[in-house]
């Protein structure tokens, strides 16, 4: 009964809401599009490179039309100290995540996280830090066969748990609540559409545009189109329960559903979620990518939260 109470007691962001998402990389610019998609009044905060590419990854064209999505340089000539601390200070919702294995420091986090802000709500991108099926096998993997391969490293461990740390102590400080999504192994993150005339392979058209595949490294055969088309069910566990890839991690790190992967566009979808769950508050989840052909929709991730345990 307590615990229903304290659910039901959460503060929750209703669309209409203004959001900020800041960070960099694919699952941000991700992040910021279902953000919008949801309803709210978004901002996405990331260097000059990712608002160059940002409209183009969102919306076909590049034309984001009624979207209520702007991209805002925090570095660069274009950057305005005083309009990051503006809309800073008037984003009821906070969403952070990188793309890459960086950790958000202390000093970014005090910007954001400030006691005198309208913020109510915020979700933190982190990793499967547990250890489990992490070692050898993950990290040869990562040099050989996929860079994204989440390996654990000692170093981003740390970071990690620092980050956390400093996330859920100034969220108290400032009566902010706070949830952390656990990734493991990115993969995917786009609309599993080539973008060719007569391309109907099945795939999830509120994630990123067919442009996502010309990012990056490009092989014969685009295994993240692929991966876009068959591994868009989620698996949602609350806690740092989930396993890397262990012995499998050479088999399964690109094209093939793996232990230790998690969906670009499922990690997105669930920071932009957690906002408005009250089951989040103040918890932790790990998400897992599942083979399937269906991705949730916005009953079935209230329904994933509240399953979650």
């Amino acid at each position: 009964m307590i615990a229903v109470l304290i659910a039901h007691s959460a503060t929750v962001i209703s669309p209409g809401s203004k959001v900020l998402v800041v960070g960099s990389g694919p699952v941000c610019l991700c992040a910021a599009k279902l953000a919008a998609v949801r309803g709210f009044s978004t901002t996405c905060l990331v260097p000059p490179g990712d608002c160059e590419l940002g409209p183009g990854l969102v919306s076909e064209g590049g034309d984001l039309g009624s979207l209520p999505l702007t991209f805002m340089p925090v570095a660069g000539p274009e950057a305005s100290e005083e309009a990051i601390e503006a809309v800073a200070a008037s984003a009821e919702g906070l969403i952070l995540a990188i793309d890459n294995e960086g950790a958000f420091g202390k000093p970014v986090l005090e910007t954001f996280l400030q006691p005198s802000s309208a913020l109510r709500r915020v979700a933190v991108m982190s990793r499967y830090l547990n250890g489990e099926g992490m070692g050898f096998f993950a990290s040869a993997a990562k040099t050989a066969a996929n860079k994204d391969v989440w390996a654990a490293n000692a170093q981003a461990v740390a970071s990690y748990k620092a980050m956390e740390a400093e996330v859920a102590r100034m969220s108290g400080a400032a009566g902010v609540e706070w949830t952390v999504i656990r990734a493991g192994t990115l993969k995917g993150g786009g609309s599993g559409c080539s973008g060719e005339e007569g391309d109907e392979r099945s795939g999830e058209p509120s994630l990123l545009t067919p442009a996502f595949y010309e990012l990056g490294q490009q092989d014969i055969v685009n295994w993240r189109l692929l991966y876009d088309c068959s591994a868009l069910k989620v698996k949602l566990v609350r806690g740092d329960t989930l396993p890397g890839p262990g012995f499998t991690a050479a088999l399964t790190a690109t094209d093939k559903v793996g232990a230790g992967d998690s969906h670009r566009g499922a990690v997105a979808a669930a920071l932009v979620e957690a906002l408005r769950s009250p089951d989040a508050a103040n918890h932790d989840y790990s998400v897992a990518a599942e083979e399937g052909r269906e991705f949730p929709g916005e009953k079935e991730w209230s329904h994933l939260f509240e399953a979650a345990h």
